[in-house]
């Protein structure tokens, strides 16, 4: 094997960008879920009323939680069908807003939900940002088929080994372009795991500020 191929071979395998990158977590349905994720590390929001979460969110489409299979269902920490899951058009996208506070993007799950495969996703990607204009990619998934095997799964992706570890962000976002079959798309779940961003600290920051301008002085004065 060439060393030119190798390093390819390499790097298709860390950017995760097939199936069997993902590792399918069991059992189906909620069990599956890893649970206490950040918009929800206590477990204990509540969807219908659209509180307890860490996070707002927002979406291309259907916006909301309940009375139908709504965009934000994707962070009900629920697995299933109708109230569940998410089900809309082809080309849509929902985010969770962590504020001021960015996130390495460590880990993160995609469920499926409960009805046809062909409504999977077969090309969609994981997107950061800080301002919610300027998005960068963390992960891409782009195949013929979907990533799930069945039913109401749960397969997690890891930086490091599905994808590099991307820089801190504000903002997350699942974006799907295109289903295996027709023209609807359809998600059960999302959860997204990461570190918090070290932010100095305002004295550290003066400190850092004074040190430079004492530097800038005596470079003066040489």
């Amino acid at each position: 094997m060439s060393k030119l191929f190798l390093a390819l071979a390499i790097l298709v395998s860390v950017l995760g960008s097939s199936a069997e990158a993902a590792t399918i977590r069991a059992p189906l349905g909620n069990g599956g879920l890893v649970g206490g994720d950040l918009t929800d590390p206590e477990n204990n929001g509540d969807p219908e009323q659209n509180v307890g979460y860490n996070a707002t969110f927002r979406s291309s489409i259907e916006q909301g939680f309940g009375g139908g299979e709504y965009a934000f269902n994707v962070f009900d920490n629920q697995v299933g069908g109708g109230n569940d899951k998410w089900c809309c058009d082809t080309n849509v996208w929902v985010e969770a807003n962590f504020g001021t506070q960015r996130y390495t993007l460590t880990s993160f799950t995609a469920s499926s939900a409960n009805d046809v495969p062909e409504r999977d996703s077969n090309h969609w990607q994981i997107l950061g940002s800080n301002d919610g204009i300027n998005y960068t990619p963390i992960f891409t998934y782009n195949a013929t088929n979907s990533v799930w095997t069945n039913r109401l799964q749960t397969v997690q992706f890891f930086a490091g080994t599905d994808y590099l570890l991307p820089s801190a962000y504000s903002i997350f976002r699942y974006q799907s372009t295109s289903v295996v079959s027709g023209s609807m798309h359809q998600l059960a779940e999302l959860e997204f795991f990461g570190t918090p961003a070290q932010v100095p600290e305002p004295a550290s920051l003066l400190l850092m500020g004074l040190g430079a301008l004492g530097f800038a002085g005596r470079r003066k004065r040489a």
